[in-house]
């Protein structure tokens, strides 16, 4: 059994697109699905009347993407967990291609697929773990001014050959594939992540637990990335990508580290101010 997971804030025409493709490619008695409407006031009843094999969780409370999420893992029964975004789309049958990988490859804990533009083009989905310097060349906006630094580049990992399948450090949790042992091992996701690097903080849990994360190239979604956000504040994204920020630093590299972060946040706040007036959405 494989089960999956979605998180819907904001995205019920999403979702619905996904669940389509998913079904469409898939036999519903092979996946569970859950998905999580995070008290974004979405109303779920097409998805009910439309899906009336998937399970719906209506929670109270915005809890974040990785407190959404754990609520499905703790209902979830399968081998496999498979985080989904409301804005994939499926062309094939892509988690049993996955699964076929796994039942292979038992050292690997999480996998990624190659997820694709809607255009076809190839999207950015592996990165090598941040570190403070990358993560404060992010928050002093020198990727605008700096984008090909290589300080940048390595962390982007713009040398990355998608065409073939290999370890890596992280993939994006837009398809995130997680082995039940795993989670057994590790736990749920991290919630005091509310969004972003919750999925960078359990592919390092799991690597230190000596699992392998890794890329597969020939399993393929489509991504249309950032439907919840395209839809939400730049200055409220920018507040919640220092937030993690600062958790992650704090959590992987001890608390001295983790104060530069909180020291800085002034600065880090000024400079986002900046781009939300540039850029309000």
């Amino acid at each position: 059994m494989i089960s999956v997971v979605t998180v819907n804030y904001k995205t019920v025409d999403y979702t619905l697109k996904m669940l389509e493709s998913l079904f469409t490619h898939h036999v519903k008695e092979a996946v569970e699905v859950f998905v999580v409407e995070n008290a974004s006031g979405d109303s779920m009843e097409e998805v009910r009347a439309r899906f009336p094999q998937v399970t719906v969780i209506e929670s109270d409370v915005n809890l974040g993407f990785a407190g959404g999420c754990n609520l499905g893992i703790q209902k979830a029964t399968g081998d496999y967990v498979v985080l989904i975004n409301p804005d994939i789309v499926f062309v094939d049958e892509a988690l049993y291609m996955m699964q076929d990988h796994m039942n292979n490859d038992t050292e690997v804990g999480i996998g990624g697929a190659s997820l694709k533009n809607m255009d076809g083009t190839q999207q950015d989905c592996v990165w090598r773990f941040p570190t403070p310097l990358d993560q404060l060349f992010l928050l002093l906006k020198f990727n605008h001014v700096f984008p090909n630094h290589p300080i940048l580049q390595r962390w982007l990992m713009k040398d990355f050959t998608y065409g073939r399948t290999q370890n890596v450090d992280q993939v994006m949790g837009a398809f995130f594939y997680i082995r039940r042992k795993v989670i057994e091992q590790i736990g749920p996701m991290d919630d005091d992540f509310f969004m972003w690097y919750e999925e960078v903080d359990y592919c390092k849990r799991a690597k230190i637990s000596d699992w392998h994360v890794r890329y597969y190239h020939d399993v393929v979604a489509k991504h249309k990335k950032g439907s919840s956000f395209d839809r939400v504040p730049t200055i409220k994204k920018q507040t919640m990508l220092r937030k993690s920020i600062r958790r992650y630093m704090r959590k992987h590299y001890g608390a001295v580290v983790g104060s530069l972060f909180v020291v800085g946040e002034p600065v880090f706040f000024l400079l986002s101010l900046v781009a939300s007036i540039l850029k309000p959405i």
